[in-house]
Order: C-alpha cells, then structure tokens, then sequence
C-alpha cells in the first residue's frame, strides 16, 4: 500500500497528509438522490451494546456505532487522493509535536454537541481522564496510556507530556471518543441508553443490545449525513439476515456468509459490497502458559506448520481472503515481503513436537466466535482437524466476543481469537497483542516473569513508537513482525473481505480505514462512492 510519506519527517508528512484531507473533506458534498431510500435499516451480526463510550469497548458494534454518535479527535483512513492513507483530523483543528514526549492539539471552534454543549478542551481532558484512570480499566485504557497526562492548556487546546517519546499515539487516539460533559452527572447505563456527542447522527434510541435508532443532525459541524435515519439491529442467525435483505426489510446485512453470496448477487436489487483483504482473524497464543507448553517456541512452530492455509482460503473462505504471512499482512505499514507464511509440514512438526518432549501432541482449548465473521468455526474446525494430524488436538469453545474478550484481558485462555481491521498504523494491533493481552501482574505467580521474546518485542513496537520518519518506523515494525512471526506469536492462517448484502438502491460503499460506517460516508467527505461494490484498500 502506499502512504506517500517516504523519507520525510514523519510529523511533517502526517501534517501534510492531514492539510489535504481538511481541503479535500469540505462540506460540498451534493444533496443526494430524491430515489434513494432515506430511512436505512441494517442488521448487525453482533450485539449492539450500549451507548456510553466509557464502558462500552471491545466488539465490533462498539467501533461501528459509537462513531456515529461520539467522535474522536482524529482518525488513520484512506485520504481522499485513494493512493495512501493518513492522519484525518475529526474534532482536532490540527495537532503538534513541539517535542519528542508532548503531543498538543487544537480543537475546531464553534463544534457544538447534541445537548447545546460547545466542544472545549475539558471535554477531551474528562474523557482521557475517564478512561485511562477509571476504577476498572479497558483494554483501551492500556493502549491510551502512552499519552501520559492530559493538560488544559486553554479553551481550546489540550496537551499531553508523555513519558517516553511516542509519536505512535497518533494510531491510537481515534480509540478515545469524546462524549458531553453531560456524561458527568449521568449514570453509565442512562448514558448508555441516550449518548450526547458531535457526531452526524444523533441518538433517539439506543436499547442495549436492542434496537437503535439514529437520525441526521442538522447542527453538525460537517456535511449533513445520509440517510436521514438509520435503524441498527442485531440479528445473530447469518441466514436471517440474509432472509432481511431478500425482504427488503433491511437494507444493509453485516457479515453475509460466503455461502450466500452467489445467491445475493444473482438478484437484481441485490449486491455484495466488499472490502478486499480489510480484516485478518489473529490466533493469539498465550506465551506464559507452561500447560499447554506455550512458552516453547517449537510448540508454537509446530502448531503453524501443520496447518494447511491454502485449502482453507480456497475452498471454505471461497477465495474471499489469503494466506497470513505472520502478524501483518498486505497493507500495513511494516510489512515486507520476504516475511512468508509458514509452509504446510506436517513431518516438521512432529519433529518439531519430538524434540520439544511431546512426540504424541498436546491438548489445549481454542476460543473462537460462531457466526460473526465469514466461516470463523469451519475454518477452526478445518484447522483442528488438521493439527490433530500430528498429535496437537484442539477442543474449540465457540463463545460471545464479549466473553472471550474478558477472558483474554485476564489472561485466562490457551489460544483466542481476535479480529484486526486494516488501519495502515499497526500499533493498536502490536499493543493490544503484546500488552493487554499479557497482564504480567496476573500471570507472573503462576508462570514468572514474561518470556524474553515477548520482552523484546515490546521493545521493538516502543521503539518504532519512538521514530522520527517513516521509513524508521516501518523498520521497527517490521523487526516487530518478523519476530513474532519466528516466534510464532500466533497461530497464522488467513486475511479475509468484509462482506455486506447490500440494497442497490441505496449505493452505499464501506470506505477503507474506518470502522464500518453504515450511512453514506462517502458523501460527507464530499466525494462520489465508486460504482464498483467491490473496494480495494488503495484505489488505483
């Protein structure tokens, strides 16, 4: 992918990058088309959850609704040329490195929120401070962190002294959504039920894990929204919501199985939008566990030399995905091409089990979703049924992302599942992988210190953190995912599209870089979605 930032100052070319995108995203987008349906249902794969951006954090529907609503500072996307991505500024007016260690931004003026609230620098500090310092912090809170404390410098500008040089905070912001400071005097779950932020929709109702209803805000401080009012259920059965879409009772249907495609497209009010290559399910494998013998790195290689990615790609993804070479795939800032996926050996992984001391396998559970992603439990069963060949035999726990989150936060899983949107900037995926992932504190009395692999990979990903260019930080990047691929951090098989069934009439197309917008985003950035259902994550 191109990013159009080589050898210049990293800070400098984000700057840039940033200033084209505020030209390019000017409010001049057209009034849409009179045929266009403006009442737009859509029906999730996943729960909806709640509305407080405090408490709500982790699944998907999280990421894809809350934004609609509350808006962060700042976002990695494609920028409007299509050739590259960069830094989009959403409530910041611009931002600033006037050191290593201090990040400082300035607000846009006259920002209003839902309830009247004009956006000033104490929204940003109450929502920094109550994230990073709640009671019982997210996994986002560990990512957040890394800016350090958060300084009202004015009424419009906000700063942070971190504590180690860390430009890599730029990749990360957007995870920190700022809510009104009606949020004080409200309980999370009446918050939850109705959030107030600055975002284009405006909350009308919001039942947890229920219906939600969001209409165009006329105050917005950008183009108006399209359409006019959204409707966001959660429908877990993947034929059901297919049946919607065939019903003309939804009008977008996440996550539509592989199966189903042909039979989408083959109707003429129907198509499949896609996203190539935008997401790849990660197969984190614990590296403390001593039962099963995690800590042993042949353990790990054998685990990836038994799986053969090439069958599962091809046959039950239907070639809607590729191989995963290691822990970035094509796209990411860091990723080379000499860093290969794993071969399929089955006689090297025995070898490999032999000389570790477990020449008739292991066991360990494998916990994975059922139904949110495109054949997420064929393709682990596929891939059980493989390794079990050489001895290594998996007994797969489907379970709710919610709880196999909370279980990867305490560290009390063998080998987890998570999913990774192409962002360009890997360094919530390194961050939330290495760190949250590990809570030393936790682990450590039941298995000591982490492994000097795992040590040396933080120190890459800080270190790429640290960088000034581009091209340094690729470099640590890379050193990063060439060590977790050696180290065989992951269990690696595959990348794959994100699929909709999609209503023609309403010529909706996702935009890479963003977590999925179900409205017409295209238009507020004042651009013209291509006609192709079918986006790339750069556009030629």
């Amino acid at each position: 992918m191109k990013t159009a930032l080589r050898n210049v100052p990293l800070v400098a070319a984000l700057a840039l990058l940033v200033g084209v995108v505020l030209l390019a995203c000017a409010p001049t987008a057209a009034p849409p088309s009179a045929a266009r349906p403006t009442e737009w249902n859509v029906v999730l794969s996943e729960q909806t959850g709640g509305g407080d951006s405090f408490t709500e954090y982790g699944t998907n529907a999280s990421y894809s609704l809350l934004p609609y609503v509350v808006e962060p500072l700042m976002r990695l996307e494609l920028l409007p040329d299509g050739k590259s991505w960069g830094v989009v500024n959403v409530l910041a007016e611009k931002w600033s490195f006037p050191d290593s260690k201090t990040l400082v931004v300035e607000l846009k003026k006259g920002v209003h929120y839902h309830n009247g609230e004009e956006l000033t620098s104490e929204h940003v500090k109450y929502a920094f401070d109550s994230i990073v310092l709640a009671e019982k912090p997210t996994r986002r809170a560990a990512t957040l962190k890394a800016l350090g404390q958060a300084e009202v410098v004015d009424k419009y500008t906000v700063r942070w002294r971190m504590p180690v040089a860390n430009i890599s905070v730029l990749g990360t912001i957007d995870l920190m959504q700022i809510p009104a400071l009606a949020r004080r005097s409200t309980s999370a779950e009446e918050f939850e039920r109705k959030p107030i932020g600055t975002g284009p929709y405006r909350a009308i109702e919001w039942q947890r894990d229920g219906t939600v209803r969001l209409e165009a805000w006329d105050g917005y401080h950008g183009a108006k929204a399209f359409p006019q009012k959204l409707v966001v259920r959660y429908v877990p059965e993947p034929s059901t919501r297919v049946m919607e879409l065939q019903a003309g009772t939804a009008q977008i249907a996440q996550g539509v199985p592989i199966e189903s495609v042909s039979t989408i497209q083959a109707d003429p009010k129907l198509e499949v939008a896609s996203l190539k290559g935008n997401s790849g399910l990660s197969y984190v494998i614990n590296l403390f566990k001593t039962t099963p013998p995690f800590r042993d790195k042949r353990i790990r290689q054998a685990m990836n030399y038994a799986v053969d990615r090439e069958p599962v790609v091809k046959s039950i993804l239907g070639g809607r995905g590729a191989v995963m070479p290691g822990p970035l795939w094509s796209g990411w800032l860091g990723q080379t091409d000499d860093v290969k996926s794993y071969p399929y050996d089955p006689e090297k992984a025995k070898a490999l089990l032999k000389e570790a001391g477990y020449p008739d396998g292991f066991s360990f559970t494998w916990t994975v979703t059922q139904g949110v992603y495109p054949k997420d439990i064929e393709i682990a069963q596929a891939v059980a049924s493989q390794m079990a060949k050489v001895g290594i035999k998996a007994t797969i726990q489907p379970l709710e992302r919610s709880r196999l989150l909370a279980q990867r936060s305490e560290g009390d899983y063998d080998v987890t599942e998570l999913v990774w949107p192409m962002r360009w900037y890997p360094v919530s995926m390194f961050t939330n992988t290495l760190e949250t992932s590990f809570p030393d504190a936790k682990l450590a009395p039941n298995w000591g210190t982490p492994p000097p692999e795992l040590v040396e990979a933080r120190r890459l990903v800080q270190a790429a953190g640290a960088a000034t260019t581009t091209e340094q930080t690729a470099s640590g990047y890379a050193q990063a995912n060439r060590l977790m691929h050696d180290e065989a951090f992951w269990l690696f098989i595959h990348s794959m599209d994100d699929l909709w069934g999609v209503q023609k009439d309403i010529a909706w197309r996702p935009y890479p870089g963003t977590y999925p917008q179900h409205y017409d985003y295209w238009g507020l950035l004042g651009k013209k979605a291509p006609s192709d259902p079918t986006i790339p994550l750069v556009l030629e």
